[in-house]
């Protein structure tokens, strides 16, 4: 494995050592996993003869012949004479042979061998009435197991003494040993889905329990902004996702690993290079050009958007909430708007020690063949039709052409007289990409620190040859009670990645030419060459390499009872730089540049500052009060700056010697951003009776990014929840565990724009003329480079002093059920969302001397279902299936886009509706965007042509408004809607929807004894896409209209064809794949010393899609374009997992 390309930097040489423990790490693992099964598999044999030998002797033979460390109570226990022969004896009999007939007791708990005095007995109190008066004076231990009602045991119960604080917890076979020091004391065991026991200690020391499922899962706590609550007490809409479900799913980040696991939550992933992030929507898109992402908060820092969630190890996840309604993230205010992610990473547990080695290795392959030409001879043949059909000279003649390259005949390709035939994807990607992820953890508490440390190295093989990523993530969470009044706690987070980036080589290049020449160079057609991808790959450079800091600092006040003050610092760094290189051959960039580079650099930093005080009180039993108020200050900073060189002398040393490009051809830009955001928020929960909920939430944001007049907007929302299974009548049914209603109601507000939007911005034209450089200062420019003259030139927009917040009105209604003693579980929710005053950019006439400005003008709507369905089918001692599907539609609509005229917006001759075009334009088609915004519509519906089949004559074709080569039979036949014989674009209507109807899926989980299953399938239903490519795929080109066969379906080839957004184009998207297959092993560990848990599992993932869709993946972006790429990757994995 080659390291240097990710780790040369000197100034990083904690992520090198951090490799090269993890690769240690690694090795050791596997030795472990050897050991901790031959251990198992076969027990040490006792042998030991002793006659009126020490009690401390002869267990210091057998320590050291089974490896089990041992301990006595007291030193009368050590000075026992015993007499014993043991011989071949596995420990269980060998110790019951040398306690033989002596007052001891023993037990093996985590991994210690540990002897005690039996209860007293008169036959032993007239015999050793020292040792048994000694041991009533001083501590003894309680030793036991904890288990289920089906005698599995469990592993993290909390076992604490209850007068006096001492606290520990059960291993792996559930076994515990605890201290105690009266007689009258009790034991408490305690753990989340289960109800709490108090056991009293009395004169036995070997206590065994049987803990009982929680038959009120709903005492579960959720995270919420600035506070938890339980989740029988939510009046608002929010999601927990259950991070055992994807704990041994590898992924780059933890986003991609949401997809389909929360009703509402929409997540789409088109690129498969390494580093590539996601898109993620909750409830849909609330705004146009601001910001759609939600909001991520770890551990109460409002990190940013979801691609900051890289920044974070997965596996230092511990619970994650989605939060939905207004009710449940307005308390972001202008923040949350598209919603809350909330994150929580894990802390030590109390009274013990673990260090944990998880790794896991992921090979990928290609889950479909290339769609590429396999038939040379077909190729150049369909080659010559299209150049004839298109009125110019075929190419395959058996010719030199005038760029000096011969083109064999097809005759000459068929009779296999020509020698070269290249699979281009052969050359390009690599057969099996490989993926290492490590983490090693160490987490130590007692009762008043714990310590969290842990350490994660990623290295990520692209699919092209020679791209790859690489990333390091090392935190630390730690926390501190000085006494029962304060608490400290600290999370701190370092990343950093490696990104050499060699995507898009060229697969699709002609397969009758070599790779290279005889002479060993590269084989180039013609000087204009500039899609070799071995040219590209040995000559250019693209890497960028990025360091982000996260650091929180938390401190919890308790300051009267049942009020307490809590102080959040947070501190966000980030660092980037990017090189590029072209060199003066094989690029088109570089070839007419004599060379080109480029040199990005961009850093960031926020601060934020979050007081906030919350009281809580219970008055008179009925009445539950929890009120909480706040502020909270963000500073974020932003600087970026670039250089570009070109003209290079010599490009030998590329962006190491920028300098040594042609001066007057150097171009330099940087920028500085500051934005400033002051919050005021509160919150009030109150219940009556435990019945009647109430919650109430205020905040108050002022942006920098607005003027005086609209620095300030409030956003208040309100929700009321019904415990209707605590009402008598509902009680009588004997049906409901929990039926609960919900509604709620709020705004929130987006100002994800860029900043001094409401200002006279000044900027720079820079343009080269009578043998130097002028430059002209004034508003309304940004600096920027137009391809013409070397002139730098970008017009920037006209500055609007009533810009102000874009706001989303949300209300929700749904209701949660229960059923058959909380086995299964029903939530439905229902909403509609308005999001208005939209901040938009609005076109303008020329003559006022800009060319567009920020306005707030539109509204969009989104209202949607959303249904969780969960059952524990089975719940057996040695078997266990549950289930979880979930169901989420949402439909949204343009409700305005403004005045038509003032907005520049078109006019559709067909319904007489008016839209504008909505993103970029797209290869092949002419239009600007086959995407538009319409009055009424769904947000980034296709518009363009509807096609009746193909022309078979050219009398069709001249019938039907066509003219000119459009019109010849193997054409298009384009529906005339209009109806007035001319083909035109007043024809155009929506042709479909990249929207889908619906989402579902479905996670299943299986167990039986410590194998267990997990099969999650997830499905996207009912949303078009546009395949842009497809009229030039190999797939179609074959099947065209020709005399021999006219086809109804299939052009002919004609090269030249202008292209038309049509519906022709347009696939259905639908999709259900099996997302991952996983099989997981716990190994019985009961009586091993050292591994507390030791897990193996093997992981599929993408196995398979059912889709009628014929391109490589119908998962494509929000947009619905889809313009080819690369097979979807399936891939293996193994993991083990172990704790120490």
């Amino acid at each position: 494995m080659i390291f240097y390309e990710y780790v040369k930097d000197r100034v990083w040489p904690l992520a090198f050592r951090c490799i090269l423990v993890m690769k240690l790490a690694v090795c050791i693992t596997f030795l472990t996993v050897f050991q901790v099964l031959a251990h198992h598999s076969s027990a040490q044999k006792i042998n030991i003869s002793a006659h009126n030998q020490p009690l401390a002797k002869v267990m210091k033979s057998v320590q050291d012949q089974s490896g089990y460390p041992f301990f006595l109570y007291g030193k009368e226990l050590a000075k026992l004479s015993v007499n014993a022969n043991v011989q071949n004896m596995e420990l269980q009999r060998a110790m019951e042979e040398i306690l033989r007939d002596q007052p001891v007791g023993w037990v093996l708990s985590a991994g210690t061998i540990i002897l005690k005095p039996l209860p007293i007995e008169k036959k032993v109190a007239s015999t050793t009435p020292s040792l048994t008066t000694t041991m009533q004076k001083q501590e003894r231990i309680i030793n036991g197991k904890v288990t289920d009602a089906y005698g599995q045991p469990i592993r993290g119960v909390t076992v604490s003494t209850v007068q006096v604080s001492k606290v520990t917890s059960t291993d792996e076979g559930g076994n515990y040993s605890i201290p105690v020091s009266f007689e009258s004391e009790m034991l408490l065991f305690s753990m989340v889905g289960y109800d709490k026991q108090e056991v009293p200690v009395e004169d036995s020391n070997i206590i065994d329990v049987v803990l009982k499922e929680s038959m009120d899962n709903l005492d579960e706590v959720l995270v919420v902004g600035y506070g938890t609550i339980k989740k029988k007490d939510l009046t608002g809409s929010m999601t927990n996702v259950k991070t055992e479900d994807i704990q041994d799913i590898p992924a780059n980040s933890i986003e991609s690993l949401l997809q389909g696991r929360a009703a509402g939550l929409q997540i789409v992933k088109t690129s498969q290079d390494p580093g590539a992030g996601t898109t993620v929507r909750i409830r849909g898109g609330s705004s146009l050009r601001g910001s759609n992402s939600p909001l991520i908060v770890v551990d109460g820092f409002p990190i940013g958007d979801a691609g900051n969630l890289k920044q974070i190890n997965p596996a230092d996840i511990v619970s994650i909430e989605v939060l939905k309604d207004a009710s449940a993230s307005s308390i972001y205010g202008s923040r949350g708007a598209n919603g809350v992610i909330m994150v929580t990473t894990k802390k030590a547990k109390n009274g013990q020690t673990d260090i944990s080695i998880k790794h896991q290795t992921t090979l990928s392959q290609f889950t479909s063949e290339f769609i590429q030409w396999t038939d040379p001879a077909l190729m150049a043949q369909l080659d010559n039709e299209a150049k004839i059909n298109g009125n110019m000279p075929p190419l395959y003649v058996g010719a030199v052409n005038s760029t000096g390259i011969y083109f064999p005949a097809v005759d000459e390709i068929q009779s296999g007289a020509w020698p070269h035939f290249t699979d281009w994807s052969k050359v390009v990607f690599r057969d099996n990409p490989v993926n290492n992820t490590s983490t090693i953890s160490l987490a130590t508490a007692n009762d008043k620190t714990s310590f969290n440390l842990s350490a994660n190295n990623l290295l990520q093989q692209g699919s092209y040859i020679r791209d790859n990523y690489g990333k390091q993530i090392v935190s630390s969470n730690i926390r501190h009670q000085f006494n029962k009044y304060l608490n400290i706690s600290a999370f701190n987070n370092l990343s950093k990645d490696n990104r050499r980036t060699n995507t898009g080589l060229a697969y699709w290049r002609n397969p009758l030419w070599p790779v290279y020449n005889e002479d060993g160079s590269y084989f180039l057609e013609g000087n204009a060459d500039y899609s070799h991808p071995m040219a590209w790959t040995d000559n250019r450079k693209n890497t960028a390499k990025g360091t982000d800091i996260i650091s929180s600092w938390l401190l919890d006040l308790q300051l009267i009872s049942g009020l307490s003050l809590k102080s959040q610092l947070n501190y966000k760094y980030g660092a980037s730089i990017q090189d590029r290189f072209e060199p003066d051959r094989y690029t088109e960039t570089g070839t007419n540049n004599k060379g080109a580079a480029y040199l990005d650099n961009w850093m960031g930093q926020v601060y934020t500052a979050d007081t906030y005080l919350t009281y809580q009180k219970l008055f008179k039993q009925n009445h539950d009060l929890t009120a909480m108020l706040g502020h909270s200050y963000e500073y974020s900073l932003a600087r970026s700056s670039a250089m570009e060189s070109y003209n290079f002398k010599n490009g030998a040393l590329n962006n190491e010697n920028m300098a040594s490009g042609s001066p007057e051809l150097n171009r330099h830009r940087n920028g500085q951003t500051e934005t400033k955001l002051l919050s005021y928020f509160g919150r009030l929960n109150y219940a009556f009776k435990d019945k009647y909920l109430l919650t109430l939430t205020m905040r108050s944001d002022g942006s920098s990014k607005f003027s005086t007049n609209h620095k300030w907007a409030y956003f208040p929302s309100g929700a009321v929840s019904w415990k209707l299974h605590q009402e008598q009548f509902i009680k009588d049914l004997n049906l409901f565990d929990e039926f609960k209603l919900r509604a709620s109601y709020g705004i929130s507000g987006n100002q994800g724009i860029s900043p001094y939007q409401t200002l006279s911005r000044y900027g720079i034209e820079t343009f080269y003329t009578d043998g130097g450089w002028s430059t002209a200062i004034g508003p309304g420019y940004v600096i920027g480079y137009t391809g013409v003259g070397g002139r730098y030139k970008e017009w920037g927009g006209i500055p609007n002093k009533d810009l102000r917040w874009e706001t989303t009105a949300q209300y929700n209604f749904g209701a949660d059920f229960s059923f058959f003693n909380n086995r299964l579980g029903v939530t439905v929710d229902y909403y509609s969302k308005n999001t208005f005053d939209l901040l938009r950019e609005r076109y303008l006439t020329l003559s006022s001397g800009y060319d567009r400005m920020w306005v707030n003008d539109g509204e969009i709507n989104n209202k949607g279902i959303e249904l969780t369905l969960h059952g524990d089918i089975i719940r057996k001692r040695d078997w266990e299936l549950s289930g979880t599907f979930i169901f989420s539609r949402n439909v949204n609509k343009v409700v305005s886009l403004g005045n038509a005229i003032s907005s520049g917006l078109n006019r559709d001759f067909l319904s007489d509706t008016y839209y504008e075009y909505y993103g970029g334009g797209m290869d092949p088609f002419r239009e600007p965007s086959p995407n538009i915004l319409a009055v009424g519509l769904p947000v980034n519906v296709f518009y363009g042509y509807r096609v009746d089949g193909i022309v078979q004559s050219d009398r069709e074709g001249e019938a039907a408004g066509l003219v000119g080569a459009e019109a010849r039979a193997g054409e298009f036949l384009y529906t005339d809607l209009s109806q007035d014989g001319v083909f035109d674009t007043k024809d155009r209507t929506v042709i479909g929807d990249p929207n889908p109807d619906f989402m579902a899926s479905l996670n299943l989980n299986l167990r039986y004894k410590n194998l267990d299953m997990n099969i999650f399938l997830n499905g996207v239903f009912g949303n078009d896409v546009l395949w842009s490519g497809m009229y030039n795929s190999a797939l179609y080109v074959p099947l065209r209209w020709t005399p021999d066969n006219p086809s109804n379906e299939y052009p002919s080839v004609r090269q030249g064809r202008l292209h038309y957004t049509s519906d022709w184009f347009i696939k259905d998207g639908s999709f259900l794949r099996i997302q991952n297959v996983n099989v997981g092993y716990r190994i019985p560990l009961e009586n091993q010393k050292w591994v507390k848990q030791a897990r193996i599992s093997i992981n599929a993932e993408n196995p398979y899609t059912f889709t009628k869709f014929e391109g490589y993946d119908p998962e494509v972006g929000l947009n619905g374009r889809y313009g080819g790429g690369y097979p979807k990757l399936r891939m293996f994995s193994f993991g083990v997992d172990f704790t120490f």
